[in-house]
């Protein structure tokens, strides 16, 4: 008997498995830090769901707008309302199993197109990333501080937390 285990298919059922996981947890969690963390794991499970249907410019926009955009909004707001959040000892390892879902979702997902050869008339990654380099650096600078900033907004309520 020959089994054979497509990747496609486990990473669709890891997103799957995490996106209706995370909703329920947006939903349930007391704690709006949490929440807004396990909204942005939906955005990204859905995110990798889009480039299993073969649609991965669509995903990087949803990874900018929804994930990066919303869940950015809510942590500046929770900043200027000073809620502090409640650090749970499970967040750790919920956090490090996000890491590894990304990194495993993205890898499986994205490694035929970057191994592929363009189709005549379609724009290939490495050509959107260049433009996106070339053109719009100041752009990219610009999004990169926003999330340095969302970073230390995270660190600094991570650490109010501790002090309280």
């Amino acid at each position: 008997m020959n089994l054979q285990i497509d990747p496609h298919m486990i990473v669709f059922f890891i997103a799957s498995i995490g996106a209706l996981v995370s909703a329920l947890l947006v939903v349930e969690h007391k704690s709006i830090v949490y929440a807004s963390f396990f909204l942005a794991l939906l955005g990204t499970s859905n995110a990798a769901l889009f480039v299993l249907l073969g649609y991965p410019i669509v995903s990087i926009f949803h990874l900018a707008v929804y994930v990066g955009a919303a869940v950015t909004f809510i942590l500046f707001s929770v900043v200027l309302l000073k809620e502090a959040p409640l650090v749970e000892p499970i967040a750790r390892g919920v956090a490090v199993i996000t890491a590894l879902e990304v990194l495993l979702l993205f890898s499986v997902g994205f490694k035929p197109l970057l191994e592929s050869e363009p189709v005549q008339g379609i724009i290939s990654l490495k050509e959107v990333s260049e433009v996106l380099v070339d053109k719009y650096s100041f752009a990219l600078i610009i999004a990169a501080l926003a999330l340095a900033t969302t970073m230390i907004e995270a660190i600094t309520l991570a650490r109010r937390e501790v002090s309280s």
